[in-house]
Parts: C-alpha cells; structure tokens; sequence
C-alpha cells in the first residue's frame, strides 16, 4: 500500500479522538449538570483521559509514521497532506510534555474551574488565587517545553494561533488601540439618548429558549445534531461527529444577553457542523485556528444580528413572544441593540468597545508569563488598565479580574484571537456581499442561507486545509488587515 504508514496514524488518531471527544463530554458535562461534590473524581477522569490520549500521541511509533509519509512522494492527496503538515507541527509541539504532567495540567484545571465559579459568585478573589498561580505556573512550564524564539508568551499564542507571535499581536493591537478609542467615544455620544433601561421587562426562561432556537434553526443550525443548554459562561463546544452543544445564560429583565450569546455560539456551532466530517479524528477536520473559529461567531453576531434588517425580519416575531416589548417600536429595538457605553463585562460589551477588553486581556496575559506580573497583583493591575482603556471604575472583582472562564480552563494566549476573529468577520463579509450583494441585507432566510453556504464552501468545509493566514488570503485575495473592521465600526457608529 503507498501510504501504509499514513493509513496507521489515521487509525492512531480514530482511537485518540476517541479519548478527546469523552474529554469533552465531561466537560461540557461539568460546565452544565455535574454534582459539586463528583468534581473531584471528575478531575481524576479528565486527567486519565487527557494523559492517555497524549500517550498515544507522542510515542515513537508515530514520529516514524510521520517522517515515512514526509519522504513518501506518492502522497499527494491535499487533505492527507495538510494532515501530514499538522501532525509533524503538533508532535514536535508536544513530544517534550510527559503524560504525568498532562495529567497534572487537566486536574489542576478540572479543579480550577469550580473555585473560578466559586469565587466568582462569593467575589472573593483569593478563592481562586492559589488555582490561577498553579495554572500561570503550567503554562510557565509548557512554553519551556514548547520552545520560543523571543518571548516565552509566543509558545501560548501560537497553540491557539498559527503564526502569531507576541510582537505581532502587540504591533496590531498598538495600532487598533487609538482608532478604537475614538470610535468608542463616537458611539457613546452617538447613543446618549438610548436608555439602558429601554427594553427592560419580564421575560421568561421559557420564551427566551424559543426566541433563541427558532433564529439559530434559521441561521442553519442543526438541532438533530446539537443544543443548546445553560452555564455559568456561554460556550460551544464540537464534541463529536452530530454532537455540537452551546450554552448561554438568562436574564429575565433583558431578553438581548441570552439572544445575542446564542448568536455568538450558533456561529462556533455553525462551523463546528460544517467541518469535513469524514476526517474528524484529523487535523483537517478541525478548525483551522481560534481567530477562524471566532470569526464565524462574530459574523453571525454581529455583522448579521445587529444590522438593522435583522430587527426588520424579527421584530414581529419578538413582540408575539416577549409581551414587554409590544410598546416599543422597531427603531427602539435597532437603537437599543446598536446603544455603546463603556462596559465591566467582555461578553456584554459593544462592538465599538470590544476590543479594547481583548487588548487589556492580552497585556496582563503577557506580563503574567514572562514574570513581570504576580498573580496576587492581578486585581490591582488589572483595575488600573480598565481604568486607563475606559474611564471608568471597576467595583468588584467578579467585574474585573474574574469575569472570564478562560484561565480557570488553563487557556492562556486564547484572548488575543477574539480580535483576529473581528479582523477577519469584516474581511470575509465584505467579501460575501462582494459575492452575494443580497446578503448584507440579511432580512430573509434565504439570505441566511445564501450566507452559510458561502461559507461552508469558502471556509467551513476547509477545516484545517490550509493555516489560518493563507486561507484568509485565498478567500478574500489580501492578507488579514485591521480596513475592513475598522471601516464597518466607523460606518455603524460613527
């Protein structure tokens, strides 16, 4: 056979996914129905699993099944290429971190994430400080085993995002940081009048939930093949082949945080079901980076569900549904939506300021690796930032520092590829509607349609075909650039 040695490692990651996609089980599990007193077994469980899948990984036999496929000529099939490509890259990634210390890493994680919700809701920093000194100390620890060229920040970006680095990301967000200021303030005079408490009434759990599950069914989600069901942090997760789920969150005096979470995440869903499914267990059948990943949610989000036809095609649904709102008009309903003020909280924030809470997340990251940061600081520190970026004071830490579940979860270097996702939401719509000019009115399902098929050809069914860079140059013919975000926040808000 010409590719006997690729066809061993295509059966070595089927029995690895195996172990990663039960990994995920449980932790969707943990994050939406565990019992508080199993989330110590539950730790052992994710660390067994964990440890096993990377056993598997990084044995012997694999680097020589990789190295005979790169010497192999007569495999020149796209697909089993790139996977050659990603397994070479994520070996030599990962061959230096012991099956013990991933174990170690998913039980300090596992018991990570409760003390984050724990002090979270109690705001009491110092319940989850030791947990956040033992994560910074791993990742400290991974980025030795790594490797990096000039910052040891650079091996954690690099995890999340191809061909990041440090100096890269800090360069564009040096250049985002005053156009963002200014468009911030431009939206916040823009939206004066709007008050905060315009669509404020009773809205139940229940009239939510379909309100949510009938836009995401339109958008193109597949409830055969995922759901959607409640946490303390919105998240999506891929799980396995027909097995996507989202959460979000309720307020039942403002219907908008669970919609437009449930927005964000149908977009990772959305992407997640488009993916080339018969290479799940393969790295082309995963996304290609976090920004790519994002980018999906923030176009679905935003470009689509805060355009004012949005509001347009929805409102009369909303209004049979949600009897508070049926004294309010659809104009209401788009200014509210399109309302920009400084806010504490990332996921509640507007698309004006958004970006701002990812370069403020991304230079404490930074200092908390390279040591120039100490975790029992971190209050302090990052108060001072917000105060700087916003004008505005933090009053707690549940506002502050421990709003996020991404540390707890040991996922330093994520933050940074919200932004990128931005970047790339703008570039890759202004290129649909380039394509499909019906698109941008996205009033009727059919444009949503139109839309998601787009982006299954362009992007979803790519999977990890090519690194993120290339395949956004192959879509929209220009490398990654700031224009395009920038030109649709001065456009909406300015």
């Amino acid at each position: 056979m010409e590719d006997k040695e690729y066809q061993e490692l295509k059966n070595r990651f089927d029995e690895i996914a195996i172990y990663s996609s039960t990994s995920a089980l449980l932790g969707w599990d943990q994050e939406t129905n565990i019992p508080k007193k199993a989330l110590n077994y539950r730790a052992e469980q994710c660390a067994f699993l964990g440890a096993k899948a990377h056993s598997l990984f990084i044995d012997s036999e694999v680097e020589g099944w990789i190295g005979a496929c790169e010497e192999n000529k007569q495999i020149d099939d796209p697909f089993k290429l790139a996977n050659i490509r990603e397994w070479r890259w994520s070996y030599n990634r990962g061959r230096d971190i012991s099956p013990e210390f991933v174990a170690e890493s998913e039980k300090v994680r596992s018991l990570a994430m409760p003390a984050w919700a724990e002090a979270r809701a109690k705001d009491d920093f110092k319940i989850f400080q030791s947990h956040l000194e033992k994560i910074v100390e791993i990742n400290q620890r991974k980025t030795e085993c790594y490797g990096f060229e000039e910052h040891p920040y650079d091996a954690l970006i690099e995890g999340f995002e191809r061909g990041a680095t440090t100096k890269s990301i800090g360069d564009l967000f040096d250049g985002l940081k005053s156009p963002l200021k200014e468009i911030g303030e431009l939206a916040k005079n823009k939206s004066a009048g709007v008050s905060s408490q315009l669509i404020q009434g009773d809205y139940s759990v229940e009239s939510q939930m379909l309100f949510n599950e009938a836009i995401a069914k339109s958008f193109g989600f597949d409830f055969e093949a995922g759901r959607i069901d409640t946490a303390v942090h919105p998240f999506c997760s891929g799980i396995a082949p027909g097995d996507t789920r989202m959460t979000t969150r309720y307020d039942t005096s403002d219907f908008m945080s669970s919609l437009y979470g449930v927005l964000h995440e149908t977009g990772h869903g959305l992407y997640e079901q488009g993916l080339p499914i018969d290479h799940f267990s393969c790295p082309v059948g995963k996304a290609v980076s976090l920004g790519i990943h994002e980018s999906q949610s923030r176009l679905w989000e935003n470009h689509v569900g805060r355009n004012p036809s949005f509001w347009e095609r929805w409102y009369p649904k909303a209004i049979e549904i949600f009897p508070s709102m049926k004294n309010l008009g659809v104009d209401q309903i788009i200014e509210y939506c399109l309302r920009s003020e400084p806010s504490h909280i990332r996921v509640e924030a507007d698309e004006a300021t958004y970006d701002l809470h990812i370069i403020l997340r991304f230079e404490i990251e930074r200092d908390l690796i390279a040591g120039d940061l100490k975790v029992a600081d971190l209050p302090e520190a990052w108060n001072a930032k917000f105060k700087e970026f916003f004008g505005i004071t933090v009053n707690n830490f549940a506002e502050g520092c421990l709003q996020d579940i991404h540390w707890s979860m040991g996922a330093i270097g994520y933050f940074p590829t919200y932004t990128i996702g931005n970047l790339a939401a703008a570039q890759l719509f202004h290129k649909a509607k380039e394509e499909y000019p019906e698109i941008g009115s996205c009033f009727l399902d059919v444009d949503y349609k139109n839309l998601l098929e787009w982006l299954r050809n362009n992007v979803h069914s790519k999977g990890s075909l090519l690194l993120p860079e290339d395949l956004i140059k192959e879509v929209t013919g220009e490398s990654l650039t700031t224009k395009y975000h920038l030109d649709h926040l001065r456009e909406r808000y300015g």
